[in-house]
């Protein structure tokens, strides 16, 4: 008989891969107790039993659906309901059919349903006590519309990223609508969150910085990448590179990239909120803001659109729109109309690729 395998808390479990929004895809080393500890963390911040159900659609290669409520689902016993690809009238099934009692999906999963299936309301969704949703906010008027549709008032937010397990912070039900965008001001179990001005000065009330956070379910570190694991972290936190406000009851608020923020003339521009207004045209169907190098300015805005099918809209429709909601030296000094866009796998736009594309364009100079 083969001797048993011997395997430590702190082997390597699992190699996940980043998304890749802002460049190439990095590794990231999961050993078996960070592993758990994520799973736990998701267990606590629902109130997880054996006795739930869990449907998941996205697929489990992604950390979250993996690590927070798989691993949760496996460690207490529960069961779990795998879709082999989602559609909207397949995942209303599911939960009436299979009783599901907990849901983990992006935003456009829970939205997609109520434009794409007629007979939405026909659906028995009682069973769900939590319904959790990752990789994006949603707003005031979506999260009334969701509670109202889906006769529930069991959302949760929750905000990591592939690096930290993913462990990080929660919007609970009670915060849907009062503070809709925010990504919690709490941490998970098992994780602690600030947000830091620079390396040694926190941001207080009406100020933005970096959101750092600690967790025990946080990577061993980049695979094979020494450096970029120790560019990574400072003083044992990790910097997410995402810039966040905090509110005066101490909610944060994702307003960018580090490596997505545009300084133009001195000032700085943060990109997701040129996006959100943009998205809030009538004949926007996408978007994605980038900076454009500049001889004087240093850099400009330069917003690329999707229009939605059988609309028009120009350049000078999203100026006169913008002036109405932003500053003049946020609104783009360019509007680029395109067909597509590139999306990671989780529906994040590469604007890596936007920039590559930019440089390599004649007539961009």
């Amino acid at each position: 008989d083969p001797s048993p395998v011997v395997v430590a808390d702190d082997d390597m479990a699992e190699l996940l891969y980043t998304s890749g929004t802002t460049g190439k895809p990095k590794g990231c080393v999961h050993s078996h107790r960070n592993v758990i500890m994520a799973g736990i963390t998701g267990a606590l911040a629902v109130q997880y039993t054996q006795d739930d159900r869990v449907l998941l659609a996205m697929p489990i290669w992604h950390s979250s659906p993996l690590n927070n409520w798989f691993v949760a689902a496996q460690y207490l016993g529960a069961t779990t309901v795998l879709l082999r690809e989602y559609h909207p009238l397949h995942f209303l099934e599911a939960v009436q059919d299979e009783r599901c009692t907990i849901y983990f999906g992006a935003p456009i999963s829970y939205l997609a349903p109520l434009a794409m299936v007629p007979n939405f309301d026909e659906f028995d969704l009682s069973s769900i006590h939590a319904w959790i949703y990752g990789g994006g906010p949603i707003d005031a008027k979506n999260a009334r519309v969701l509670m109202d549709k889906y006769r529930s008032d069991r959302f949760y937010q929750v905000y990591g990223m592939t690096e930290a397990g993913p462990s990080g912070t929660a919007l609970f039900p009670s915060e849907q609508v009062t503070k809709a965008g925010s990504i919690g001001r709490t941490a998970l179990p098992g994780a602690n969150v600030k947000v830091m001005k620079s390396t040694t000065e926190e941001a207080r009330a009406g100020e933005v910085g970096e959101v750092w956070l600690m967790a025990d379910s946080m990577m061993v570190g980049y695979y094979n990448d020494p450096e970029a694991t120790s560019a990574a972290f400072e003083d044992g936190w990790y910097r997410t590179g995402d810039i966040a406000r905090v509110d005066e009851d101490g909610y944060l608020y994702i307003v960018d990239r580090i490596k997505d923020m545009i300084v133009t003339g001195g000032e700085n521009v943060y990109s997701k909120e040129v996006e959100d207004v943009i998205m809030s045209h009538p004949a926007v169907a996408g978007v994605a803001v980038i900076a454009k190098p500049h001889p004087e300015w240093g850099e400009t805005v330069l917003a690329l659109i999707v229009a939605k099918p059988d609309t028009t809209v120009s350049a000078d429709d999203l100026t006169a729109f913008l002036g109405d909601h932003l500053a003049k030296y946020k609104i783009p000094r360019e509007f680029r109309f395109v067909d597509e866009l590139p999306y990671t796998p989780t529906g994040k736009v590469m604007k890596y690729r936007l920039r590559t594309q930019l440089d390599s364009d004649p007539a961009s100079d």
